[in-house]
């Protein structure tokens, strides 16, 4: 089983409290949330193209990155 990332959780939490009570962020929200561009969260993530992200699969995919 794998382990999770020691940051997941505090981010996950981060999300939480920046977009309480929505489970799927869009890309624009993410990069708000990033302080980054929506063209930068496009290049550095590979989310499936036209879809929402969850806060768990961004958490995941954040505390991943670097």
């Amino acid at each position: 089983m794998a382990r999770e990332r020691p940051d997941y959780r505090d981010l996950l939490e981060r999300l939480d409290a920046a977009y309480p009570g929505k489970e799927l962020l869009t890309r624009d929200e993410l990069a708000s949330f990033l302080g980054v561009t929506r063209q930068t969260v496009w290049n550095r993530y590979s989310f499936p193209p036209r879809t929402k992200i969850s806060k768990t699969q961004a958490a995941r995919a954040i505390s991943t990155s670097g």
